[in-house]
């Protein structure tokens, strides 16, 4: 057969319509001979996808059973019929001058056209016409291929309505989402993450939230995908430089699959995990909640000082009328013993002034406030200076007073009493203001430094006062003793209650022969004091 067709085509009988010839040039050969054209015929025919054959003026030569179906006209209705049969007016013109253009120029054309079919419904032909060229290189027929993809367009344009909607609620949302694929990189943001990106002078929030919520991401990703749980809740701190203020958002995540695009990625499914970071801030209820816990630690830190305050100076008293009583209480047993037995009323005015007195002692000693019992445990004395300056600010803005605090990060903790150690630095620290009320001081600053000694840590509080005098460094720890003009009434039991609070701890309190720009105390507490050496009798 095969040999026949080459001697065919070699040398064809004159007369043959050159048609036949170039049809029997194209038929295709293979290992065991060569195709017929009715396997072609077939293949068109049985073809699912609608093809149709016109001539030059697109006049309808042929169509197959998916053409028929498609359009619901037969082929004898078809058939010498113009393919402009099923365009419809709402094809916009500019896409035909387009197709024939296209055509002009020998070159296939790609597009889609609104049609309609024999019962008047419409639908989207994606449609793709290619010239067939003659021996002369003419064209003499166009192929097309029609596809209904009417319910393709309707599915897209639902997904991309429906992507517009979640956009749109997403960037809506008063809070920040992210997602972010497993490397960290945001692949999806709102309008919240990226005015937080602006507030951050583009350094990435993602990166700030993960390094914040590290554990527990690295917790769950130790599971496999069907496995991972997540977090709810979780507060961070956003640190922001130039001054500006850190807020707070609580953090919740969500592991959501990702599919890889690409013909390589086609059958094997899911390879990957995102996380849906959703973080709203809550730093307004943050601030509320500080305020909260601010005045009530002011409150309570004002009722301990002043119990302490009231405890020492009745104390004080008390110490003080002991002693003339136990004079008196000395003289009336020397004239007893010189007496004669005779009832002498200068013993008896004194005897009973002894009685009035003890009595009056034993009431003082009744209305001395008890003291509460605080509980021992591991304290960052950073936390605790940050409250007793959130504490005292309306006091050191009313005063002009800079304060600047140095603390060194991850000192050890000590363990000791809550609110005693936040006592003892108030105290510190309105001795350093009182100190600058002096006439002498020019320079209203204090600084504050914390660090880690062997052991122990070790909190400096300088002020830029007069400083005290080498003689009086001992007498300012002594009950009822100021060393500052200004503070006439206040008790002057302030560094005596700090040492107090320093000597329940273990610790050591001194002022620095060495500096002389004012006067800087100096408070050592141990860092690993096991707790049982504290007294458990005082708070």
């Amino acid at each position: 057969m095969e040999e026949i067709l080459d001697s065919f085509l070699s040398s064809p009988p004159a007369g043959t319509p050159s048609e036949v010839i170039e049809a029997f040039g194209r038929l295709v050969k293979t290992q065991d001979g060569v195709l017929p054209p009715s396997v072609f015929l077939e293949a068109v025919e049985q073809s699912p996808i609608a093809i149709s054959i016109t001539d030059p003026n697109a006049d309808i030569l042929y169509v197959n059973h998916a053409f028929e179906k498609l359009t619901g006209y037969t082929e004898d209705e078809l058939i010498g019929r113009n393919q402009s049969l099923l365009s419809y007016k709402v094809t916009p013109s500019e896409v035909y001058n387009d197709l024939w253009s296209t055509l002009a120029q020998q070159r296939s054309w790609n597009g889609v056209l609104v049609n309609r079919r024999k019962d008047g419904g419409r639908y989207l032909a994606d449609l793709t016409v290619a010239p067939v060229q003659g021996g002369d290189g003419e064209t003499c027929y166009f192929l097309a291929l029609h596809r209904d993809v009417t319910g393709v367009h309707d599915l897209e344009r639902r997904l991309r309505n429906q992507k517009v909607l979640v956009e749109s609620v997403v960037d809506a949302a008063p809070v920040v989402i992210a997602l972010l694929d497993s490397d960290g990189k945001v692949l999806l943001d709102n309008h919240a993450y990226k005015k937080l990106l602006g507030d951050m002078r583009g350094k990435e929030p993602a990166d700030r939230f993960l390094e914040e919520l590290c554990d527990v991401i690295e917790e769950d990703r130790k599971r496999s995908n069907s496995k991972r749980t997540g977090f709810v809740n979780r507060e961070v701190e956003l640190a922001f430089e130039h001054g500006l203020t850190s807020r707070w958002f609580s953090c919740s995540g969500v592991w959501v699959n990702k599919t890889y695009p690409g013909a390589d990625f086609y059958f094997s499914g899911d390879k990957d995990c995102g996380l849906l970071l959703v973080a709203n801030e809550i730093t307004h209820q943050k601030k509320q909640q500080e305020q909260i816990k601010m005045n009530a630690m002011r409150a309570l830190m004002a009722e301990q000082q002043l119990g302490r305050a009231m405890r020492e100076t009745l104390s004080g008293a008390i110490y003080q009328c002991q002693a003339p009583l136990n004079t008196a209480s000395a003289v009336v047993a020397v004239m007893e013993r010189r007496g004669d037995g005779e009832v002498n009323p200068a013993v008896t005015a004194l005897s009973e002034i002894i009685q009035s007195g003890e009595a009056v002692l034993s009431c003082l000693q009744e209305a001395l406030p008890a003291e509460s019992i605080e509980a021992n445990f591991p304290i960052n004395l950073n936390e605790v200076i940050k409250d007793v300056i959130d504490v005292s600010i309306q006091r050191l803005l009313g005063e002009s007073v800079i304060v600047a605090w140095e603390p060194e990060k991850d000192i050890p903790k000590v363990i000791g009493r809550n609110y005693a150690l936040r006592s003892l630095f108030k105290q510190l620290l309105d001795n350093a203001v009182d100190a600058l009320n002096e006439p002498e001081c020019r320079y209203r600053e204090i600084a504050i430094t914390t660090r880690a000694l062997d052991g122990e840590v070790e909190v400096v509080i300088r002020d830029t006062g007069p400083g005290i005098a080498q003689d009086k460094r001992l007498s300012v720890f002594e009950p009822f003793y100021s060393a500052w003009q200004n503070s006439k009434f206040r008790p002057g039991m302030g560094l005596t209650i700090a040492l107090e609070i320093v000597r329940q701890h273990g610790g050591e309190i001194f002022i620095d022969p060495h500096y002389h720009g004012g006067c800087a105390i100096h408070v050592c507490l141990p860092a690993n004091l096991n707790h049982k050496a504290l007294s458990d009798e005082v708070p």
